[in-house]
């Protein structure tokens, strides 16, 4: 999409994120760009939003109690339901082969904790501009596996 921010449709993010004030960062960012922000303290509650709150964008926090990010990744990635929507791994876990493991749970990308306002909404912008014909066939194949 071309043109300013007021040119632009607002996203419907779902985030998942335990921590109080990780919640209220993310919201700050998001809604100030324009975003409805959606929250979920756990990956249970996630995909139970989903049907009531269907997001255009999934942050995910991976490390979550009930239900951490991983399960809650490969569960609304192998749900045909949610195909197009991108599911994005917020974690703190930045080591070797962390990021490996969220896309093979079943996330479409990785952000490592603390993350900049640029470059979280210059990850939404990214994902807002990709065509579902780039990536869902990852997504796919990684089903049928």
């Amino acid at each position: 999409m071309e043109g300013n921010t007021s040119d632009r449709r607002v996203l419907k993010i779902l985030l998942a994120e335990d921590d109080p004030t990780n919640q209220y960062v993310f919201r700050a960012i998001l809604s100030s760009a324009g975003h409805q922000v959606e929250i979920v303290d756990n990956g249970l509650a996630a995909i139970e939003k989903m049907s009531i709150f269907r997001p255009d964008v999934i942050l995910l926090d991976m490390m979550m109690p009930v239900m951490d990010g991983y399960e809650a990744a490969t569960r609304l990635s192998a749900d045909a339901e949610n195909d197009g929507i991108p599911i994005l791994a917020l974690t703190a876990k930045a080591m070797k082969g962390d990021r490996e493991k969220t896309l093979e749970a079943g996330c479409d990308d990785y952000l490592s904790k603390p993350i900049s306002r640029a470059a979280l909404l210059e990850r939404i912008e990214f994902w807002r501009a990709r065509s579902i014909d780039e990536w869902m066939p990852i997504r796919i194949s990684r089903r049928a596996a």
